[in-house]
């Protein structure tokens, strides 16, 4: 935006010396203050246009500036996200290791329980079989 300020700078310091040099200008023969002044009128609206330009790249400017800050609060929202998710998933991931362990020792307790039944079982049958011929 300063380059745009200076080049407003610029384009008025340039009117006023076409302005000052217009008006101490001598016409030598050819030139009539008609034709000098068509010549101001023109360098003026040729300035206003070039205002009108700047404005309206500083209005761009503006708003390209703008949609940069939207898109970087989303970005920094979206990382934010994506770190909550990750720490999430960290965590579940962290969870089912332990429920994996504990599974694990489920599986072993319940084998070592189903190995005691069937030597109880066994044990019994041979009591069982006399009781029922008794």
């Amino acid at each position: 935006m300063n380059d745009i300020a200076d080049l407003e700078g610029r384009i008025s310091a340039a009117m006023a010396r076409i302005g000052r040099a217009v008006e101490g200008f001598q016409p030598a023969g050819g030139a009539s203050a008609e034709g000098i002044d068509e010549a101001r009128g023109a360098a003026e609206a040729e300035a206003r246009a070039a205002m009108a330009r700047a404005e309206s790249a500083e209005a761009e400017i503006d708003r390209l500036n703008q949609a940069l800050e939207t898109d970087a609060a989303a970005g920094d929202q979206l990382r934010e996200r994506i770190d909550a998710l990750t720490e999430t998933n960290e965590r579940q991931q962290e969870r089912i290791a332990e429920l994996e362990t504990e599974l694990q020792v489920l599986l072993g307790k319940q084998a070592a329980d189903r190995e005691e039944l069937d030597g109880l079982i066994a044990a019994l049958g041979p009591l069982v079989e006399e009781q029922t011929n008794a």
